[in-house]
C-alpha cells in the first residue's frame, strides 16, 4: 500500500475496507468481539447502575462506565496504530475483527426456513441472540419484520458504521463508533432498568450515526423509487436524532416496497414505533431480499470510496 506513495491516504482505505470485509467472513463467530465486549458492559452496568440512585446520578453512572470501556481500547488502539512500524496490518485485522460475518445471515436462513415450514417457536428462537427486543410473543409477520430489521440495524451499526469513519478519520474512529454502538445495544434506554444509565451512551452513539443513516438511507433508496422515502419522510416521528436512525429503515421500506416498524416489546414494555414505507406487509422471502440489498450497498460504498479516492488523488495531482 505504501506503493500509493503520495496518495495513499487516499487510495488505501477502500483497498483495506475491501480485504477486510472478505476476511471478516473467514472469522469464528466466538471470537468476534462482541463476546468479549458482552460480560463487561453486564458487569459494569451491575456494579454501577443502583435502582435507588436519582436519575441524574444513574446517567453520571453511565458516563462513567462508557469512559471506563472507551478510554483504554482507544488509547491500545491508537498506540498499535501510530507507533507501529508498519501499521497497516493491525489496521486490517483490527477491522475485520469489528466488521460483522457470515453468523446473522445462517440465522436469517434458519429464520426463513423454519417460518416457511410453520415452525414459529424454533423461529423465534433464531432471533433471540441478536435483537433487544423481546420475540417470544412475535407472531411470523411480526418474525419476519424483526429478522428485517435486524439485518439493518447490524449492517448500519456494525460494517457501514466502521467503514464510514475508518475512511472519514481512521481505525481510531472507527473503533470508538463500534464501541458506543455496541454498548447502547447492551444499554437500551428502552429497557426500564437502563432508561437513565444508558441515555448518554446512547446519544453519544445516535451523534455518530448521524451522517451513517444519511448516506446509507440515500444509497437503500437507488434499489427502488429515490423519491419515494422522500415523499414518505411525514412518516418519521420523534427528535431530530430518533428520526435519523428511524430513515434507513424507511429507504428499506420503500426500495423492499414493504411496511417495516411498527410497535414492539422491550423488557416487557410496549414502546410505540412508526410503520414506515407503503400499506404492502412484508413477506419470508423479503428477509433474503433485503440481505442481498445490503450485500449491494456495502459494494457500493467500496466502489465510491475507490472513486472518490482516485478522483480527490487525481485532482491533486494534476493542481501540483
Amino acid at each position: 500500500m505504501e506503493t500509493l506513495g503520495p496518495y495513499h491516504s487516499l487510495l488505501a482505505p477502500p483497498f483495506i475496507l475491501a480485504l477486510a470485509y472478505l476476511l471478516s467472513m473467514l472469522i469464528p463467530e466466538a471470537w468476534r468481539p462482541r463476546y468479549l465486549l458482552a460480560p463487561l458492559a453486564d458487569s459494569l452496568a451491575r456494579k454501577t447502575n443502583k435502582p435507588g440512585r436519582l436519575p441524574q446520578q444513574q446517567r453520571l453512572a453511565g458516563t462513567l462506565a462508557l469512559l471506563v470501556v472507551l478510554m483504554p481500547v482507544l488509547l491500545l488502539v491508537w498506540v498499535v496504530t501510530r507507533l507501529a512500524a508498519y501499521p497497516l496490518p493491525f489496521e486490517l485485522a483490527l477491522l475485520a475483527w469489528l466488521l460483522p460475518g457470515p453468523a446473522l445471515a445462517r440465522d436469517t436462513d434458519s429464520l426463513f426456513s423454519r417460518l416457511l415450514s410453520g415452525q414459529k417457536t424454533q423461529a423465534r428462537g433464531a432471533l433471540a441472540h441478536w435483537t433487544v427486543r423481546d420475540t417470544d410473543s412475535l407472531s411470523p409477520l411480526g418474525l419476519v419484520k424483526a429478522g428485517i430489521e435486524v439485518q439493518l440495524e447490524q449492517a448500519r451499526s456494525q460494517r457501514f458504521a466502521v467503514m464510514f469513519w475508518y475512511a472519514l478519520a481512521g481505525p481510531l474512529a472507527a473503533s470508538l463508533a463500534w464501541l458506543c454502538n455496541e454498548l447502547s445495544r447492551h444499554w437500551h434506554p428502552g429497557r426500564p432498568e437502563q432508561i437513565n444509565f444508558g441515555h448518554w451512551p446512547s446519544r453519544l452513539a445516535a451523534l455518530l450515526m448521524v451522517p451513517v443513516n444519511v448516506l446509507l438511507g440515500l444509497t437503500l433508496s437507488l434499489y427502488g423509487n429515490p423519491l419515494a422515502p422522500w415523499r414518505a419522510r411525514y412518516q418519521l416521528t420523534g427528535p431530530g436524532l430518533l428520526r435519523s436512525q428511524q430513515w434507513p429503515q424507511l429507504c428499506l421500506a420503500c426500495s423492499l416496497d414493504r411496511q417495516l416498524g411498527g410497535p414492539w416489546q422491550l423488557g416487557g414494555q410496549r414502546h410505540l414505533r412508526p410503520r414506515l414505507g407503503p400499506t404492502t406487509l412484508p413477506e419470508p422471502e423479503d428477509l433474503l431480499r433485503t440481505r442481498r440489498l445490503l450485500s449491494f450497498a456495502t459494494w457500493l460504498w467500496l466502489a465510491l470510496l475507490f472513486l472518490l479516492g482516485a478522483s480527490l488523488a487525481l485532482t491533486w495531482h494534476h493542481l501540483h
